[in-house]
């Protein structure tokens, strides 16, 4: 059985996730083989792509995802995103039908379809 851990407004904040996960798992918890995020995962690789993000100002910032981006990080589980009403839409446009955002990171694309 495929164990999906699923969370939403993730907001850039990759790493408090996988934390999460990782803690639950070193308690025995459970074992999770899939990430889903449901939305506002904001995918910002760098400084311009904050201006393509629709948020109010006192939320534009970096977040971790550009580490994962840079190959800096790694994502510990396969990851999969749908685009939120917070994204850094400049970005996730270049990739309509989806693709790898990041070694172990997918984003499904804007008609969300996938073979």
């Amino acid at each position: 059985m495929v164990k999906v851990c699923v969370v939403g407004c993730l907001h850039g904040e990759l790493d408090c996730v996988y934390a999460d996960i990782a803690e639950a798992e070193q308690q025995g918890q459970f074992k999770t083989d899939l990430v889903l995020c449901c939305g506002d995962f904001q995918a910002v690789r760098n400084p311009s792509d904050l201006t393509t993000m629709s948020v109010p100002s006192k939320y534009y910032r970096m977040g971790d995802f550009w580490r994962y981006y840079a190959e800096e990080s790694r994502a510990p589980v396969l990851t999969l995103f749908v685009g939120g009403n917070h994204e850094a839409s400049g970005y996730l446009q270049e990739l309509p039908y989806g693709g790898w955002v990041a070694p172990n990171i997918w984003y499904m694309g804007k008609f969300i379809f996938n073979w």
